[in-house]
C-alpha cells in the first residue's frame, strides 16, 4: 500500500456495499458506499484526464464537507494531479493568495462560492475551469422540465425588465433572493442547508453561467464514464498542498506526500486498537490536516463509516444520533461537552443528588456513556486541552486523548494512549516519530524539533521558507516543550509568543490563558508581551468576557444593567484571583477589555497577529 489510492482502492474492493459516508437529508441520514466513491471518484478522474489535468498539476477544493468533496479529492488523485483543499471561511484576499500560489488549473466549489471565484478567474492566469459540486444522492428531486422551463422563461423576462426599466441593482439582488428561496421551497427535501451544499444548482445560477458554459461547469455535466488514467505518481511524490492556518501571518502551502500521510495512518491505528468497526461523526474542517487525515483517509483505510454533523449547533443531537465510537475534536468543543454535560446533570434534582456522592455518581456516569453509545475514544488535538477540563471528563466516565500535530508533520507528532496517559501532557511521541528538544534552558524547555517519515516535504514554491524550518530532515516546530524521563512530551507555548520579563524569567502566555479561562466570566483570553525597555516586557492581556455570565451575575445581585465600570471591576477580580495561582512574575499586570470575539482560525485558534497588529496602532 505505497499510494492512498491503493488504500482506496483495498478498502472499496472489500467493503463495496457498506456505508463509508452519512449526511442528513431532509431529516434522514443517507448512505454513501465504498462501492459509491469509488465508481464516483473514477468518474471525475476521467473527466480530469480528458479535460487535460497533467501530472503533478494542481486542483483546488473549496467547499464543505459532504462525499461529494471526497469524491472530488480522490478524483484529481486517480487523476495524478495534486489536491489543494481550501479553508472554505476565508476571505477573498487569501483565497486569491492560496489559488495564486499553488497555481492551481482547476477549482471545486459549491455555488455559494460562485461569484467569488467568478471574480477571481479574470485576475488569476493558472485557474481554467470551475466545477460546481452538488451531493451525489441517488435521491435527487428534481423539478418537472415544465416548471424549470417555466421559471426559466420567468427569469429572463424579469432580466429584460430590470434592464429596460433601469431597476437599481440592491432591488434586483433582493427579488432574485427571494425568488432562488422560493425555488427552494418548490424542491423540498434538496436542500443541505446545514453543509452549505445543494442537490440541484439553482437557475437564475444556471442563467447566470449561460455565457461562461466553457469554463464554469456543473459536476453532472463535467464527470464521464470510462476508463480513468493510470496512476504514475511515486510514493514520495506530493500527494496534497496543505496551506496552513494562519495564525501568525500569511499562509504557506505544506507539501504532504503519499508516504506521509499513510505513516500517520499506520501507526495511529495499532495504538487505539482500531478496525472496521470505527464509527465516527465528523464535525471539524475537512481542508485542515487532523480531521483529513484521522476523520477521513484513517476510517477509510480500515472500512469504517464516517457520519458528517449537520453543523456545530446540531452537535449534541448528531452524537446522540450516530453513537461514534472514535470521534476527534478541538479543545472548544470538549468544553462545550463538558459544561452541556454538567448543565444537564445540575438541572435536575436527582441527577444532581445522584452524582453529588460517590457511591451513586457511577449511576449517572452509566446515563452519560449510554447517551453517547457507550465509552467512545475520544481524541483532542489543535490546541491544548486544559486539564480541567479533561480531569471534568473523565469523572463524567469519559476519557479524552490529547495529541499533538501540526500540518506540516501529516499531523500527528505525538499522542496520549490507552495505556499512557498522563494529565496536561500530549503523550510520547509516535513509534516512528523522532523528538528532540532544542537547546533546552535549564528546566528542560527548548523548541520541539521532528523527525520521521510524517514530516513534510518541503512548502510548495517556496524554498526560502522551507530551507527555515528544515535542518537535515528535523523539522523545527516553532513549539516550546519539554520530555520527562520517561519520554512524555508537554507543550509549554509558542517560542514567537514567549515573554521574557525585566528579571530575564521566562512566561509561556498560553499558560496563563489557561488559568484565566478558568473564571467563568472570561470567553476568550490573549496574553502578550508588552515592552517596557529594548530587552524586557512586561504580562499583558486582552481579554473577551463571558455575556451571558454576566447577565446572570447581574441578575442575580439585581445590579441589571451592568455599566462598562462594574464589568471592568469584576474582570480585575478574576484576573486578581487567578494570580494567586501563578508565580509572582506571571501575573498579569494590565489588562484590556475586547467588545467582541477575537478573530480566529477554523481550528479556534487565535490570530494572534492580526490582534497584535492592532495593539502596536494603539500604542
Amino acid at each position: 500500500m505505497s499510494l492512498i489510492i491503493d488504500m482506496l482502492r483495498q478498502s472499496c474492493l472489500k467493503f463495496g456495499d457498506k456505508p463509508a459516508f452519512r449526511s442528513k437529508v431532509a431529516g434522514r441520514w443517507v448512505d454513501y458506499s465504498y462501492r459509491q466513491l469509488w465508481s464516483d471518484s473514477d468518474r471525475i478522474a476521467t473527466a480530469l484526464a480528458n479535460w487535460g489535468l497533467h501530472c503533478g498539476d494542481r486542483a483546488a477544493i473549496l467547499a464543505p464537507a459532504s462525499p461529494t468533496w471526497v469524491a472530488a479529492y480522490f478524483g484529481i488523485m486517480k487523476a495524478d494531479g495534486i489536491v489543494v483543499p481550501i479553508d472554505k471561511e476565508l476571505k477573498r484576499g487569501e483565497l486569491r493568495h492560496i489559488l495564486e500560489d499553488c497555481g492551481a488549473r482547476l477549482l471545486f466549489i459549491t455555488e455559494d462560492y460562485l461569484e467569488t471565484a467568478r471574480e477571481l478567474l479574470g485576475q488569476l492566469p493558472a485557474l481554467e475551469k470551475i466545477i460546481l459540486l452538488a451531493p451525489p444522492l441517488t435521491s435527487k428531486v428534481r423539478m418537472p422540465p415544465q416548471a424549470v422551463g417555466a421559471l426559466s422563461d420567468l427569469i429572463s423576462e424579469w432580466r429584460r425588465l430590470a434592464q429596460d426599466y433601469h431597476i437599481r441593482k440592491e432591488d434586483i439582488r433582493r427579488l432574485e433572493a427571494s425568488a432562488e428561496s422560493l425555488q427552494k421551497l418548490l424542491t423540498t427535501g434538496v436542500s443541505w442547508a446545514e453543509t452549505g451544499s445543494q442537490v440541484h444548482h439553482s437557475l437564475l445560477g444556471r442563467e447566470r453561467r449561460k455565457q461562461e458554459d466553457h469554463v464554469i461547469e456543473t459536476l453532472d455535466d463535467f464527470q464521464k464514464d470510462g476508463k480513468p488514467p493510470v496512476v504514475t505518481r511515486r510514493p514520495d511524490d506530493p500527494a496534497v498542498i496543505l496551506y496552513t492556518s494562519g495564525t501568525t501571518g500569511r499562509s504557506k502551502g505544506a507539501m504532504l506526500s503519499h508516504t506521509n500521510l499513510l505513516s500517520n495512518i499506520r501507526t495511529v491505528t495499532p495504538i487505539f486498537k482500531l478496525d472496521e468497526n470505527i464509527r465516527m461523526l465528523s464535525f471539524l474542517p475537512i481542508n485542515h490536516v487532523f480531521e483529513q487525515v484521522g476523520g477521513m483517509l484513517l476510517p477509510l483505510s480500515l472500512g469504517g463509516t464516517v457520519s458528517f454533523a449537520e453543523s456545530l449547533k446540531k452537535l449534541g443531537d448528531n452524537l446522540g444520533e450516530v453513537k461514534p465510537n472514535f470521534l476527534l475534536g478541538v479543545p472548544a468543543v470538549f468544553r462545550m461537552l463538558l459544561d452541556r454535560l454538567q448543565k444537564n446533570i445540575q438541572s435536575q434534582f436527582l441527577s444532581r443528588t445522584l452524582f453529588s456522592f460517590a457511591l451513586t455518581r457511577p449511576l449517572v456516569v452509566r446515563k452519560v456513556r449510554e447517551a453517547l453509545g457507550g465509552i467512545p475514544t475520544f481524541v483532542s488535538g489543535g490546541a491544548a486541552l486544559d486539564p480541567e477540563v479533561a480531569q471534568g471528563l473523565m469523572d463524567l466516565g469519559i476519557v479524552v486523548y490529547q495529541g499533538y500535530g501540526i500540518t506540516e508533520t501529516s499531523p500527528v507528532i505525538s499522542a496520549e494512549r490507552p495505556n499512557v496517559r498522563k494529565l496536561g501532557t500530549v503523550g510520547p511521541p509516535l513509534p516512528d516519530v523522532e523528538v528532540r528538544i532544542h537547546e533546552p534552558n535549564e528546566e528542560g524547555i527548548g523548541e520541539i524539533w521532528v523527525k520521521g517519515p510524517n514530516v513534510m516535504l518541503g512548502y510548495y514554491n517556496n524554498p526560502q521558507a522551507t530551507a527555515e524550518v528544515l535542518t537535515d530532515g528535523w523539522y523545527h516546530t516553532g513549539d516550546l516543550g519539554r520530555l520527562d524521563g520517561n519520554g512524555i512530551l508537554s507543550i509549554c507555548g509558542r517560542l514567537k509568543n514567549l515573554i521574557v520579563t525585566a528579571n530575564g524569567k521566562n512566561v509561556y502566555p498560553e499558560e496563563v490563558e489557561v488559568e484565566l479561562l478558568h473564571s467563568p466570566f472570561i470567553a476568550e483570553a490573549m496574553v502578550y508581551g508588552h515592552k517596557v525597555s529594548n530587552t524586557a516586557e512586561e504580562v499583558y492581556a486582552i481579554i473577551y468576557p463571558n455575556q451571558e455570565a454576566l447577565d446572570r451575575y447581574s441578575q442575580e445581585h439585581g445590579l441589571a444593567p451592568m455599566t462598562e465600570k462594574k464589568v471592568e471591576d469584576l474582570i480585575r477580580a478574576e484576573v486578581l484571583k487567578v494570580g494567586k495561582n501563578l508565580a509572582d512574575y506571571k501575573r498579569i499586570r494590565k489588562f484590556t477589555l475586547r467588545e467582541d470575539e477575537f478573530p480566529k482560525t477554523t481550528t479556534r485558534k487565535i490570530k494572534r497577529y492580526i490582534v497584535e497588529a492592532g495593539i502596536d496602532m494603539q500604542e
